[in-house]
């Protein structure tokens, strides 16, 4: 088995991503991240128009500084941050799980790299499973579900 593939790796990973996102809040120090948001796990409230949306790459840097870094924060697997999008500044909050972070920068830096960001992980195959498979929803659940 690859290493990427490896559950026990995959989560400590997700552990660093998570650690490197609130010492970078914590400190004060504006950095950016590569979101795989062809992957999925990436939302924006309310819904970005298709014309900004279509114009993202699969990996997508946002950068977090000014209001963007002040309004973001962790929140259990996500990573929340409000921002301006596009040449009208459409403003929408984003919510990016954890996990799908591949790069955390300083300036054009990266200072961690996630290697499991851009692996096609198992998709689940129901709607029971999709709510399962949530890392904020396995409080519900006395068996682990891998």
């Amino acid at each position: 088995m690859k290493l990427v593939y490896n559950k026990k790796y995959r989560d400590l990973l997700v552990k660093q991503t998570k650690e490197q996102l609130l010492f970078f809040l914590q400190n004060s120090i504006d950095f950016s991240i590569v979101v795989n948001i062809e992957s999925g796990g990436v939302e924006f409230t309310p819904e970005l128009p298709e014309e900004i949306r279509s114009g993202f790459q699969a990996f997508t840097l946002f950068t977090i500084s000014g209001y963007t870094f002040q309004s973001a924060f962790v929140k259990d697997e996500q990573f929340v941050f409000e921002a301006g999008f596009g040449s009208q500044n459409f403003g929408a909050v984003v919510y990016v799980d954890i996990d799908r972070i591949l790069q955390i920068l300083m300036g054009e830096t990266p200072v961690f790299i996630n290697v499991t960001a851009s692996v096609e992980q198992n998709k689940p195959k129901d709607s029971f499973e999709v709510f399962a498979s949530k890392n904020r929803n396995k409080k519900f659940f006395k068996n682990k579900l891998d």
